[in-house]
């Protein structure tokens, strides 16, 4: 998936783009937009972020989950070869441990995530909190990707092309 970033002044232009977009194939759920007024921007009826897309819970809690799994499978495997209160442990500690590791890495984590502003977010965050609007367009492929621009470039004295990610990924 391809990720499109386009910068606005006024909540006006993105209703006037959300709707060229939506006309041109591209549905609601693929834009989001990121502004200080969430009110204002719920109030337009445009789709504004989500939690899940303005901090970096779903990266951290990722790898939280991931480094949890290493450290209770390591810690399972160790519980079973040491032995240490006697019982025969065997492969339900290692997978109890890998288990157990894997939830409370993903819950530390995301605890982590939570309080910090997405990765893919922060080179556009100081131009936010001045009062621009982030326009966020997914895209499956080059032709969607395609139809972004097109749209866009109709609206070149409006948007501000700000980035793009060729591969993206709320995991990466």
């Amino acid at each position: 998936m391809k990720r499109l970033y386009y910068f606005t002044k006024s909540l006006a232009s993105v209703q006037g783009i959300t709707g060229e977009l939506r006309q041109a194939g591209i549905g609601e759920n693929r834009l989001h937009v990121m502004g200080t007024d969430t009110m204002a921007i719920a109030q337009a009826h445009v789709h504004g972020t989500t939690p899940w897309e303005e901090t970096d819970i779903m990266h951290s809690g990722f790898l939280g989950a991931l480094i949890g799994m290493a450290a209770g499978l390591f810690g399972g495997f160790l519980l079973a070869g040491l032995d240490p209160w006697g019982a025969n442990l065997e492969s339900g500690a290692i997978i109890g441990a890998t288990l157990f590791g894997t939830c409370f890495g993903a819950w530390l984590g995301g605890l982590r995530g939570v309080s910090s502003t997405n990765h893919h977010l922060s080179p556009y965050i100081d131009r936010v909190e001045q009062g621009d609007y982030l326009m966020m367009v997914d895209a499956d492929d080059d032709l969607q990707a395609t139809k972004v621009e097109k749209v866009m470039h109709g609206h070149r004295h409006e948007a501000e092309e700000a980035g793009r990610e060729e591969h993206f990924s709320p995991f990466d």
